[in-house]
């Protein structure tokens, strides 16, 4: 039962019910169709807040308005109609699709003016990080670096597939660099379908040369620091043209004393 609560409770709030609007439509749900008072009284919310509410539902096409021995009452749509705000959402998502290729050209134009040349970004947390990782989807054509381990390891893996599909579909390719730390960490990973060897392109360097202990993003004008480690999860872009051109400089150095190896 609390299984299934917690499913409903998922879907009314991808839906767009706030936490006050799903205990109104479940109260309604459980015993049928109610007053603004009796609403108030099964849910602990006050009474002018839930009159609110139901006004922000009815509009958005989860309650309906009853009259019933002179009574105004509330009662929760049928299932099909909260089918058609299914089909409305897929329906929205998928012309926001559609629509994002051209408005993030236009936006990153936009960011891109009365902008310093030099700016210093820093991030915390698994948002920031997926932030950061998102972010080398504007790399020109190619994207460097070093991996120091699985970045699943803190972003997750949906958000990865997410990310290595939009990579691929903008025509980018990778190459990294890797040492001992990504190894043990694929040990403890799931497997994995293969990337596209003309797409992501990794050599191994030995620790004793040079060890690889922290995650770098070489691209564009950028240069993306992260790391996590214990409790510590952070990242840092630099924006900065003679700062990029030195690392990438130094990347292929390591590259050409790096080894390919069969993972």
């Amino acid at each position: 039962m609390e299984e299934n609560f917690a499913q409903i409770h998922q879907f009314l709030s991808l839906l767009g019910l706030s936490e006050e609007e799903i205990k109104i439509y479940l109260a309604l749900t459980q015993r049928g169709m109610l007053t603004t008072l009796e609403l108030s009284r099964a849910t602990d919310i006050g009474r002018t807040q839930v009159y609110r509410f139901l006004e922000k539902m009815k509009k958005r096409g989860v309650v309906e308005e009853v009259i019933d021995e002179h009574r105004l009452m509330a009662k929760a749509v049928e299932i099909s109609q909260l089918e058609r705000l299914v089909k409305e959402n897929e329906r929205r998502l998928k012309n926001i699709r559609e629509l994002f290729p051209q408005v993030q050209e236009s936006l990153m134009a936009k960011v891109g003016q009365n902008q310093p040349k030099t700016k210093v970004l820093f991030y915390r947390g698994k948002s920031g990080l997926q932030q950061m990782v998102w972010n080398t989807l504007r790399a020109e054509r190619e994207c460097v670096g070093y991996t120091y381990r699985r970045i699943e390891e803190m972003v997750g893996e949906p958000f990865m597939v997410d990310w290595r599909r939009a990579f691929v579909e903008k025509g980018l390719v990778f190459r990294d660099v890797f040492s001992d730390h990504y190894l043990e960490s694929l040990k403890q990973a799931p497997r994995q379908g293969p990337c596209p060897i003309n797409v992501f392109t990794g050599r191994y360097i030995c620790p004793k040369i040079f060890d690889v202990n922290m995650h770098m993003d070489i691209y564009n004008d950028v240069v993306a620091y992260s790391d996590w480690y214990e409790d510590e999860v952070f990242g840092v872009e630099i924006y900065n043209k003679r700062v990029a051109q030195f690392q990438k400089q130094m990347f292929e150095t390591i590259w050409k004393k790096a080894k390919k190896i069969l993972l």
